[in-house]
């Protein structure tokens, strides 16, 4: 049973790695559109914003990979 929880695990771990990676990447295309936008718009606001989303999503998602990396096997 613990062999079938653990390959679960590394499962939702592989699935929560690509979802960050993804969101990472999201945040970087906003940066980009951030960093071209004329400073002090609307626009530049709002990509600045998009982008402090995606990482706090990203960083929220790797918090909890590190959550299960380290939790004890049942």
């Amino acid at each position: 049973m613990t062999a079938v929880m653990l390959d679960g695990t590394a499962t939702v771990i592989r699935e929560l790695s690509r979802a960050a990676e993804a969101f990472a990447q999201r945040a970087e295309e906003q940066e980009a559109c951030r960093d071209r936008a004329r400073p002090g718009t609307a626009v530049q606001h709002r990509h600045a914003h998009s982008a402090t989303l995606w990482r706090l999503a990203e960083a929220s998602l790797r918090a909890r990979i590190c959550e299960l990396e380290t939790a004890p096997a049942a």
